[in-house]
């Protein structure tokens, strides 16, 4: 799995890099809560995103773990 950081330009626009444009697509949807969001084609049906989120929840959890040995 691939991490990218994106930040915004001075105008507040993000820039997304090349790869993940061929990958998503022209046309995005995002979901936000409060601290995270998630954004997908927009014509993935709902139950591909959530199979998606599971799959970047469970690298997530393992990258925890690394953090959590690098501590110790």
């Amino acid at each position: 799995m691939v991490k990218f950081k994106i930040k915004a330009n001075p105008s507040g626009q993000y820039y997304l890099p090349k790869e993940v444009r061929q990958e998503l697509g022209e046309e995005l949807e995002l979901i936000c809560n409060a601290k995270t969001g998630v954004i997908y084609s927009a014509d993935t049906p709902i139950a591909l995103v959530l199979k998606g989120i599971e799959v970047i929840k469970k690298d997530l959890q393992h990258r925890l773990e690394l953090e959590k040995e690098v501590r110790k």
